[in-house]
Formats: structure tokens, C-alpha cells, sequence
């Protein structure tokens, strides 16, 4: 099992196989300017991949899914976010106004700690998220506050996104049985759809009101 994580996508990309070690899955939709990434979907953390397919299918955001799926070994396919340059998540990224990634931690609160360098979307993204009864933390630890410009939540056409960073424990929730296993992650609650649904909402809203500021601006 390889232990320690690649520097960048070059490197992983030399030594795994896309197709029999992750896929990688570009999803465009209605609202082009709207964008979700799981850069460390699939087996990295459990429940992300999940998220950014239900914000495309039910919100119609554009959507970048990075998913490990060896056997054994996954946590080794984890590319920092700050060195995250897969192409096509950047591509994906710069042709987005407003971009959320959606990442894991290890928790055992159900919590989401909320950061990036977009903080009016991700005040609107709290603000949803704790209306529906989700604990939210806007003090994430520095490790994981995405507030490095380099970071792939904030590679936008603005160059300001939001990161959010979910409990295992919250991702269990999500899921019957709290199952975070990829046979399991199938059969999703409830809350799995409210979550989703609250981020859209808030992203979908972020987008309107920076449209009238636009419009008001320019009569």
C-alpha cells in the first residue's frame, strides 16, 4: 500500500491508472457558472463523490468528480488542494463564477467546518445548511480553511470559492446504517438531500444576487 500522497496529478498520473484505479467524471450543466468538485472522491473521503453528482442532477450545477477506487490504498491517491491540477477540474473551475468543493475529515461531530475565500457565498451556504438543522463551524482549522489562493475551490473566473469540510461522522449520517462503504452509498436518507439541497439554494441564490448588482450597476 503506498503510504505517501503525490505531489501533484503528473506524478499520481505516472503511476495509476485511470479506469482501473480512479475515474474521473466531467459533468456540465444547466448552470454553467454554478460548479461542485470532489477532488478526493470516491474511497479518499467517503460520501463527496455523492454530493457533487446530486447537486448536478437536482440543481443542475456543472460537476468534477475525482473517484479512487482501488481495493486497498485509496488515501494514497490524495493530491493537497492546494496542488490539486488535475486538467480538467481546472478547466472545469475557471469556467465557473461560483465553485464549492466538498472534502471529508475525520469527526466523530456531526459538523461542517465551511471556508474558502468566497465568504459571502459561503455565508449564505451556513446560513442554509444551519437552517436545516446541520451544525456548522465557520473557524475551520488552518489545515483546512481553503483560504490559499492556490487552492482548487478558489481556481473560479473570481478567484474565490468555498471549501467545505464534513465529519465522517456527518457522512455517515447521510447514508443507511451509516454505511460509508461504496456498496452502501446507494442508499441515501433524507438528510443526504437536504444537505445537497441547502448548498444549492444558497449557490443558486449567491449567483442571482451578484446578477443584480450587475444590473444595477450598469443602468
Amino acid at each position: 500500500m503506498r503510504k505517501k500522497k503525490y505531489a501533484d496529478y503528473a506524478e499520481l498520473n505516472a503511476e495509476e491508472l485511470e479506469g482501473r484505479d480512479y475515474e474521473i467524471r466531467v459533468l456540465q450543466g444547466g448552470h454553467r457558472s454554478l460548479a461542485a468538485l470532489a477532488p478526493h472522491g470516491g474511497a479518499i473521503e467517503a460520501g463527496t463523490s455523492e454530493l457533487v453528482e446530486e447537486l448536478h442532477r437536482s440543481c443542475h450545477f456543472s460537476a468534477y468528480d475525482f473517484r479512487a477506487k482501488k481495493r486497498t490504498g485509496n488515501r494514497g491517491l490524495h493530491i493537497r488542494s492546494t496542488r490539486f491540477d488535475e486538467p480538467r477540474a481546472l478547466s472545469l473551475a475557471a469556467e465557473a463564477l461560483f465553485t464549492v468543493t466538498l472534502h471529508g475529515y475525520r469527526g466523530e461531530e456531526e459538523k461542517t467546518y465551511i471556508g474558502g475565500l468566497d465568504t459571502s457565498t459561503a455565508d449564505l451556504i451556513g446560513t442554509e445548511l444551519a437552517a436545516a438543522g446541520f451544525n456548522v463551524d465557520f473557524e475551520p482549522p488552518s489545515a483546512i480553511e481553503g483560504k490559499y489562493e492556490g487552492n482548487i475551490c478558489n481556481k473560479n473566473a473570481r478567484m474565490q470559492g468555498v471549501q467545505l469540510e464534513i465529519s465522517s461522522a456527518q457522512r455517515r449520517a447521510f447514508f443507511a446504517n451509516e454505511d460509508l462503504r461504496s456498496a452502501n452509498r446507494g442508499n441515501r436518507l433524507s438528510s443526504f438531500y437536504t444537505y445537497a439541497g441547502a448548498i444549492g439554494r444558497a449557490m443558486i441564490r449567491a449567483k442571482t444576487i451578484v446578477r443584480v448588482r450587475e444590473i444595477q450597476m450598469s443602468e
